[in-house]
């Protein structure tokens, strides 16, 4: 349609390129700012020129509009205004109501709520009956965001509806875009989001698959990245805020752009990426009090101010959510000063003031019934919920956070069905009600782990671990303490990962939108050519003259070059040659220079090693000599030291395994990171093949433990009860043998117990149990345990169906770093520890295997000990 509007308005005069150049500024004006607002100008020189009255009106309208999106307030008001004067003057009713509605919409982002409103009023009188729908629909839109602003939810959805019905009439599909945006709005405010979501996509399908990025597509794109971010979905949602960025940014929308940015704020901040939310937050703020847009920077202060809350920053976040509800009840803005209130409660809360924290929260929860905000009413519930639970009024507290569960699962609400769910878990464990505890806080975990909130599924685990603790599950209640710590370490290597990726997002998204830009430009530039050669048509013989003549002095001019570059290259080689002598001789002499100096070191080395071989031969006489007089005094005195140097060694390996799993940890975090963050496959694989290698390694250092746990001083004997025993081993691996479809079979004999050291039996076992899933078959594998008392021994074989060991190897299967196989991918130091741990409890160990049919390991040993391993 641009295109033929292009075409057309070149081949017209008079007012029919007036109103051609009207439409094609009306119709780009979703696409380029620029060009709507230069074609704008050209429409109104010539409507001054042709004399037409009403395309210069509109073409003044269309000026006022694109010069707002620039932030020139000032110019937009003039122009707009003139153009209502002017359309009053020539009676044009339906272009003076359309002014009228642009002038509402200026009053409006300026919170000037009774000019706007009364330019509104004016505006229906004269389109009521108007014959152009687009127009009418077009107030409709507006009055509907005035009562929006008004928190008048019923009058808002009213206008909303009556704009639909008439644009859904309409033959143009793209205006269904605004209503849909505005829709979709309003249904998320009530937290339906299906609804929303709705009609969003029938907008879009309406607009077709083949849209380019221009303002349509945009305010959808925002609109649909909203309601993601409720729903959990950050990534989609940053994806789409990202692309709305860039046009609004390509066109110079400051207001859509303050509001785009703010949103991506938003997303960071939801994943507890705080330092690229504030970034964005105040670059928004900046442009919004630049702009002195109000209503944006009440809002935006009020972000800034949760961000400090979250980071337990109490008077920055003070200091601004003040400065935001100061605002927010200047203007009117129940929903603002609402949050601003209920932030201010969770601040009191915090610092231990109980009763300003209440009469804060019950401030925020009555505005909210009255502008009948779901989301917001079940926040404010659950904040209440938990303040009585610490003030111990467990069943009032109870009664709060179950009517906040109520709403947020009524409008599907993710993060907040996660966040009560975890709180009621939280709550029922001090109500001593564990199996409601357990069912929320299962629920809490899957609601975390589907919207990837690593923060909740840390309160989970803690919550879990508490509960195991008060249902005295000792042993469990320590497994989830791991659970929570290691997710605690991967939760701050994820920030440090955001950080890093959305850094370089940001990079790369300046890189494209410079080149768009770039690519903007030369497509203005040669715009312009075009438009210069149309001019100067006229002029071509004179012009090809002229080039005539110019073309022949640059001929004389290009061999005067050529000789002088011909002469300046000749020099130039010259000077090459002479160079490359000198650095040729520079080169002779640095090899000379160099083989002096290693001349030189080795012979003082020599002396060096000589000088110190001296005195090596006194001081080993000396000792000799010191050695042979207090003989006895020296074995024991070398003896002790020996004693303290293994102690420090065993120190020194186990803080080194401990210090060397941590970065391997943070490995392994951002591995899983970027499953969430990445979309390019390769890269997702390369991610992949770094958590192997990590876990692998991981896996080395677990081993390397072991040898050194396997020379501790002294070990703990405690009676073994085995099967119970072995059934935990074999579950620390229930994800490998899944994996590889092992199936497992225990034959132990009934209630076997014996007195042992649990340490190096579960060092033997982890190590077998290793080896025999390493070495499976790919199909039909399995492990059978069997276990028998044998007179005053126990007798343990394990046996696989695996690969087999040949039989030259059998007898070296037990040595450091020896592997039998190829194949094999394990570091071959699994039966080598296990047989150092079989010394141990005074056993033996033995091993038969068949290539093809599996392996069987035997081991032997006392079925009681009678002295501590020492």
């Amino acid at each position: 349609m641009i295109d033929s509007l292009k075409r057309v308005s070149k081949t017209l005069t008079g007012v029919e390129q007036i109103d051609i150049l009207n439409r094609l500024s009306f119709e780009l004006f979703s696409y380029d700012n620029k060009r709507a607002n230069a074609i704008a100008k050209t429409a109104l020189e010539l409507s001054e020129k042709n004399d037409y009255p009403a395309g210069k009106s509109l073409a003044l309208l269309f000026l006022g509009a694109t010069e707002s999106n620039f932030g020139n307030n000032a110019i937009s008001l003039q122009a707009i205004k003139e153009s209502i004067t002017l359309s009053e003057t020539i009676k044009e009713q339906h272009l003076q109501g359309y002014g009228l509605t642009y002038l509402g919409a200026h009053y409006k982002k300026f919170n000037q709520m009774d000019s706007a409103f009364q330019s509104y009023g004016k505006a229906y009188t004269l389109l009521k009956d108007s014959v152009d729908p687009y127009k009418l629909s077009f107030l409709y839109l507006h009055l509907a965001d005035y009562y929006k602003l008004k928190n008048e939810s019923k009058n808002q959805l009213k206008y909303l509806r009556k704009c639909w019905v008439i644009r859904e009439k309409m033959a143009e599909k793209k205006y269904l875009v605004w209503a849909s945006d505005l829709l979709a709005s309003y249904y998320t405010e009530e937290g339906n989001y299906e609804e929303g979501l709705l009609y969003l996509s029938r907008a879009q399908r309406e607009l077709g698959r083949d849209t380019i990025d221009n303002e349509e597509i945009s305010y959808i794109y925002r609109q649909r990245a909203i309601i993601y971010i409720n729903q959990g979905h950050f990534s989609e949602a940053f994806e789409l805020l990202t692309k709305a960025k860039r046009y609004f940014e390509r066109i110079e929308d400051q207001l859509e752009l303050i509001n785009t940015q703010s949103e991506i704020g938003y997303v960071f901040m939801d994943i507890a990426n705080y330092e690229l939310s504030l970034k964005n937050y105040f670059e928004a703020l900046n442009r919004a009090e630049k702009f002195q847009y109000e209503f944006e920077q009440t809002k935006l202060l009020f972000r800034i101010a949760w961000v400090y809350y979250q980071l337990q920053q109490d008077n920055s976040a003070v200091e601004f959510v003040k400065k935001s509800l100061a605002l927010a009840q200047k203007n009117g803005q129940k929903s603002e000063e609402a949050s601003a209130l209920n932030l201010l409660g969770l601040i009191a809360d915090r610092q231990n003031s109980n009763e300003a924290a209440m009469g804060y929260f019950t401030q925020a929860l009555n505005i909210r019934k009255d502008i009948h905000s779901q989301n917001g009413i079940a926040s404010t519930l659950l904040n209440i919920g938990i303040l009585l639970e610490k003030q111990g009024m467990l069943a009032e507290a109870l009664d709060y956070e179950l009517k906040s569960l109520a709403i947020e699962e009524a409008s599907g609400h993710s993060i907040g069905i996660a966040y009560s769910y975890q709180s009621l878990g939280q709550l029922n464990i001090r109500l001593k009600k564990f199996k409601q505890a357990e069912t929320y806080l299962t629920k809490a975990e899957a609601m975390a782990r589907k919207i990837k909130s690593g923060n909740i599924l840390l309160d989970v685990f803690r919550n879990r671990r508490d509960l195991l603790l008060a249902q005295q599950k000792y042993r469990e209640a320590s497994e989830y303490g791991l659970h929570y710590d290691a997710l605690k370490d991967s939760i701050f290597s994820t920030n440090l990962t955001d950080r890093v990726s959305n850094l370089q997002n940001i990079f790369q998204l300046e890189q494209k939108e410079n080149a768009i830009t770039i690519l903007n430009q030369q497509q203005e530039l040669q715009s312009r050519k075009i438009q210069i050669q149309e001019a100067q048509l006229s002029q071509q013989r004179g012009i090809i003259l002229i080039g005539s003549i110019g073309a022949v002095i640059l001929l004389v001019i290009a061999y005067i070059i050529y000789r002088y570059y011909s002469h300046v290259k000749g020099l130039n080689k010259q000077l090459q040659e002479r160079s490359e002598e000198i650095q040729a001789q520079a080169d002779a002499l640095t090899k000379a220079n160099d083989f002096l100096s290693k001349l030189n070191n080795e012979t003082q080395e020599q002396k060096e090693e000589i000088q110190a071989q001296a005195e090596e031969l006194t001081e080993s006489n000396n000792i000799i000599s010191g050695i042979n007089a207090t003989l006895e005094e020296r074995i024991e005195q070398r003896t002790s030291e020996l004693k303290q140097a293994y102690k420090e060694l065993d120190t020194f390996f186990y803080r080194s395994s401990h210090d060397f799993r941590r970065p391997l940890t943070t490995f392994m975090g951002l591995a899983e990171v970027a499953k969430i963050t990445l979309r390019d496959q390769s890269a997702l694989d390369l991610f992949e093949k770094v958590n192997e290698t990590a876990r692998n390694l991981d896996k080395m250092l677990m081993k390397l433990q072991s040898i050194s746990d396997l020379g501790v001083q002294e070990l703990v004997q405690k009676e073994i009860f085995f099967e119970e025993f072995l059934k935990h081993e074999c579950g620390l691996f229930d994800q490998d043998l899944l994996r590889k479809n092992i199936g497992i079979e225990m034959n132990v004999a009934k209630d076997l117990t014996f007195y042992s050291y649990p340490a190096l039996v579960k060092i033997i076992l982890d190590n077998l149990i290793e080896n025999a899933i390493s070495f499976c078959k790919s199909q039909d594998a399995c492990i059978r345990f069997s276990a028998n008392p044998m007179g005053n021994n126990v007798l343990i074989e394990i046996e696989d169906n695996g690969y087999g060991i040949p039989p030259e190897y059998l007898n070296r299967v037990f040595e450091m770093y020896f592997r039998a196989h190829e194949s094999s991918k394990g570091n071959g130091l699994g039966l080598y520890i296990a047989k150092k741990a079989v010394d141990k409890l005074k056993g033996t160990i033995s091993i038969q295997s068949e290539v093809g049919n599996g392996t069987t390991v035997s081991i032997l040993f006392p079925y009681q000990m009678d002295e501590f391993i020492k």
